[in-house]
């Protein structure tokens, strides 16, 4: 009796783990074919993604998307239209935690609102985030470092403005622009470090905008902290900016903002043109 009961136990310890076996193969399968696919609902990653094309489209409002410290990696920053994470008209998302790497975009956000990015790595990249006509997101404690243009951008798309956004505490280094504005108006950029860009920190550019809010930002050891590349940016506000070894402090034409209590140290020149 005993003996058949142990050969039983036996078989049944060989089918439990024939069921495991299969079962963590499959779910192996399936986390490597999260690359290219639509999420409709919370998600934590369980291991790195490697994709030859796009990574995750967010396909639901309200979701998570948690990296859990892993990396999506791309297939290079020169294909077009080759996305991390995509979001188009959504709500409400979150995205944190982990490293996006070697995509034209490392998340792409059009049309979308009270998108939250947050905790992320983002590098390799053409650029880290690009916020394209969208809304009220919040953009922070993110590393971007050595994108190939920029570390994040705020443009307009072909039907919105991107507005009301708050880009803050985030860690932008040697990408050749930290922060990119094209033409947006009420935005607030709030204490970032930002360091060894080529081209400029912060560069505001397009047709100009006004109601911005620049302040408390660290900006160091670039081509210029600030730059102004157009005219028609005034009725902006900078406030206790810390502006520092720069080659030149604030760029172009900046007449008509409010400037106030902002250290200028160690820069070539505080002003040019």
């Amino acid at each position: 009796m005993k003996e058949k009961l142990s050969k039983q136990a036996k078989s049944v310890v060989l089918a439990l783990s024939f069921i495991v076996w299969v079962f963590l193969g499959v779910a192996s399968v399936l986390a490597s074919d999260l690359c290219g696919s639509t999420i409709v609902t919370d998600v934590t990653l369980d291991q790195d993604l490697t994709c030859t094309g796009n990574g995750l489209t967010v396909g639901a409002d309200g979701i998570k998307i948690n990296l859990n410290g892993h990396t999506i990696t791309g297939p290079g920053s020169a294909i077009a239209l080759v996305r991390g994470i995509s979001l188009n008209q959504r709500s409400s998302v979150s995205i944190q935690g982990g490293t996006i790497r070697n995509f034209e975009s490392g998340i792409f956000v059009a049309n979308s609102s009270e998108i939250t990015i947050k905790e992320i790595l983002f590098t390799e990249n053409r650029e880290g985030v690009f916020l394209n006509g969208s809304s009220a997101c919040t953009v922070r404690e993110n590393t971007a470092w050595r994108n190939q243009i920029r570390g994040i951008m705020v443009r307009p798309s072909a039907t919105r403005n991107s507005t009301d956004n708050v880009i803050k505490e985030n860690l932008l280094v040697e990408n050749p622009v930290g922060i990119l504005v094209f033409g947006q108006p009420r935005n607030t950029l709030k204490e970032n470090r930002i360091s060894w860009s080529s081209q400029a920190g912060i560069l505001l550019t397009g047709s100009g905008a006004s109601g911005n809010l620049v302040k408390e930002n660290v900006i160091g050891s670039s081509a210029a902290g600030i730059e102004f590349a157009v005219s028609g940016w005034t009725g902006n506000t900078f406030v206790e900016n810390r502006i520092l070894a720069n080659t030149c402090g604030v760029k172009g034409p900046s007449d008509g903002n409010t400037f106030r209590e902002n250290l200028f140290e160690g820069d070539a020149s505080d002003t040019c043109s």
